[in-house]
């Protein structure tokens, strides 16, 4: 194959499905958050305390000084997400460059993507242990494996 980075490459066309899946997940968290922080009344910044109670300085500064546990459940959750996500597709798009096998490929990409979903709802939804950290370390040890595969391909 001349060039890996075609839509003619299954294993770069399989990344481009499950790499957008996965981002658009983590880019749903954020408006996740903040239905939380319009849910709970738990917002940061004073434009948005005064929009939510626009004559009230006491509703506001309350507003400001609560931090709702669901939201914050949220909020990690995403910040999980980013710092996961992030390495995966960076790391999923040189893994295309050494001409994995499809199968090994669309494996990786899938369980990754599954992993993150049940992370993030794990999460949220207070599951308890060991199953938040068993979705987390299922997602890192894709991305590792792939690190793995490509070292051992140029070395």
């Amino acid at each position: 194959m001349s060039n890996l980075y075609t839509l003619e490459n299954e294993v770069f066309s399989a990344l481009i499905f499950y790499g957008t899946l996965v981002l658009i997940k983590t880019l749903l968290m954020a408006i996740w958050t903040s239905y939380y922080r319009t849910k709970h009344l738990s917002v940061w910044s004073r434009e948005d305390a005064v929009m939510f109670a626009p004559n009230d300085p006491a509703k506001q500064k309350a507003m400001m000084a609560a931090s709702h546990p669901q939201v914050e459940r949220v909020r990690r959750a995403h910040l999980n997400d980013l710092e996961n996500v992030v390495p995966f597709v960076v790391m999923a798009l040189l893994y295309v460059g050494i001409n994995p096998a499809a199968a090994t490929a669309l494996w990786h990409f899938r369980i990754f993507f599954a992993a993150r979903v049940l992370h993030s709802l794990i999460y949220v939804n207070s599951v308890p242990q060991p199953f938040r950290g068993v979705a987390f370390l299922t997602g890192l040890a894709v991305t590792m494996s792939m690190a793995y595969q490509m070292i051992r391909a140029v070395y």
